[in-house]
């Protein structure tokens, strides 16, 4: 049974401090770690070394997440290199990759610690340009919330937007009509078809598969063609809203997606029969980046990364919150067992077989309602007892967000917000997989097979 369980404590004011809950959770490392940089509140039993915060942080800085530290206070930094501590082999030598990277991406600092071609230690320094989102959004109202969420990351931009969506409406007691929630599950699908094309693109990329990787960007391509058209939007943002949707699918626009859709399934067989038919790709990824499933676990692997170690847990299976449940569409959720490159690049393969029937089916529905989707019109009164928590299941896995909103306003306005997203749980699962028995040239493809986003952790 799923369950989500909210963990309450008093702390003392001036020395805020808990018992650490990583000795038992050891997936909760990072966020207490993050806890003690932005709010200065000690885990105590956890290794607090900075984690947001870079070296050049004064160590008499202020708590930024405090309320009584304004959102421009100017912060004094220092330039120190940052040092990774790792416990090496006299042979070994460092290779550094990064925070500037050659392609589009976000910075990020790689560091590969090796003896020959092997891979003895791995880390990464993240949060080069964190956004600030959540401070950024205390004191305003849920509608500017919401933009700000839509805003979290580009590639999950939808999925951060339903997750938001999701706290107010729990908060506001709000149920969402049955087309929305259709509309709302068609469009997550969606951006989980453009992700997974995108993630099998770079780990056909990285695996020195030119013409797949090439092909696995055009169904991609296809898909945010087909986003634009639904939506006006390739990411889908400034569409949804809180309590509904900002305008209807209409059906002709539903026909042209049934039919790009349907047109897509036999070359994507295709392409799949083409990439098992590929020796020299399958020796690049099977056996690569090895994740047992009890590494998974602990770590808090979510996603395709987790299912791939044989994690099977799905928040659209497990915690469909206001998807339509009971009426969400039955389906599997793939996984693997052998938590390798390959088994994390076939879940995604399944899973894209799987949202196609999920969106078949969804259409197949819609095509016979009608109901006006539009969020409801009367004033927006939250619970303010209570946090609001959504729940969703994005490409990259699931993602969290919790809420707790002023009632006093004449709009509600923002008091706290935190996002938990998929990639931020998944960084150090990527760490672990790129360790063991891998030499550097797997080093690229190891990170492709998850694929994670900096944007999403750089909130």
């Amino acid at each position: 049974q799923k369950v989500v369980v909210t963990l309450i404590t008093g702390l003392d004011g001036e020395n805020p401090s808990y018992k650490a809950l990583t000795p038992l959770i050891p997936a909760a490392e990072w966020l207490e770690r993050e806890l003690h940089d932005l709010f200065g509140i000690e885990a105590e039993g956890v290794d607090l070394k900075p984690l947001v915060l870079h070296r050049g942080w004064p160590k008499a800085h202020p708590y930024v997440m405090h309320k009584d530290v304004a959102k421009d206070t100017p912060i004094e930094l220092t330039d120190t290199d940052h040092e990774f501590g790792f416990t090496s082999p006299a042979s070994a030598h460092q290779v550094a990759v990064g925070p500037i990277h050659a392609g589009i991406i976000e910075p990020g600092h790689l560091r590969f610690c090796v003896t020959g071609e092997r891979i003895h230690h791995f880390d990464a320094q993240l949060f080069y340009t964190h956004k600030g989102i959540e401070k950024m959004a205390e004191g305003k109202t849920i509608y500017e919330g919401l933009t700000l969420a839509e805003h979290v990351c580009g590639l999950c931009a939808f999925s951060h937007s339903l997750a938001y969506s999701q706290a107010v409406e729990s908060l506001c007691q709000i149920t969402p009509s049955e087309r929305t929630q259709a509309i709302r599950r068609l469009l997550l699908e969606m951006e989980r078809l453009a992700n997974h094309f995108a993630d099998l693109t770079a780990i056909c990329s990285a695996g020195g598969f030119g013409f797949a990787s090439a092909r696995a960007a055009y169904f991609r391509e296809s898909i945010m063609q087909l986003n634009k058209h639904l939506t006006g939007h390739r990411f889908l943002r400034d569409f949804n809203t809180l309590g509904g949707l900002k305008s209807d699918l209409q059906a002709v626009t539903l026909d042209i997606a049934f039919e790009t859709l349907d047109k897509l399934k036999s070359p994507y067989r295709q392409w799949v029969e083409m990439l098992y038919n590929k020796d020299s790709f399958l020796d690049r990824v099977e056996g690569a980046g090895l994740l047992g499933k009890q590494q998974a676990l602990d770590l808090g692997i979510v996603g395709p990364s987790a299912r791939g170690s044989g994690v099977v847990e799905d928040l659209r299976h497990d915690y469909p919150q206001g998807m339509g449940q009971p009426n969400y569409p039955t389906f599997s959720v793939p996984s693997q067992t052998d938590g390798d490159v390959r088994a994390r690049m076939q879940v995604r393969i399944d899973e894209v077989y799987e949202s196609l029937m999920l969106i078949r089916q969804t259409l197949s529905t819609m095509a016979q309602d009608g109901v006006d989707p539009a969020a409801p019109t009367k004033p927006l009164k939250p619970n303010p007892e209570t946090p609001g928590i959504g729940l969703v299941e994005s490409a990259k896995g699931g993602l969290l967000h919790w809420l707790v909103l002023e009632a006093s306003a004449p709009v509600p306005t923002i008091n706290r917000w935190h996002v938990r997203s998929a990639s931020y749980m998944n960084w150090r699962g990527m760490a672990a997989a790129t360790m063991g028995n891998n030499i550097v040239p797997d080093g690229p493809l190891v990170n492709k097979s998850f694929n994670l986003c900096y944007a999403c952790s750089d909130r």
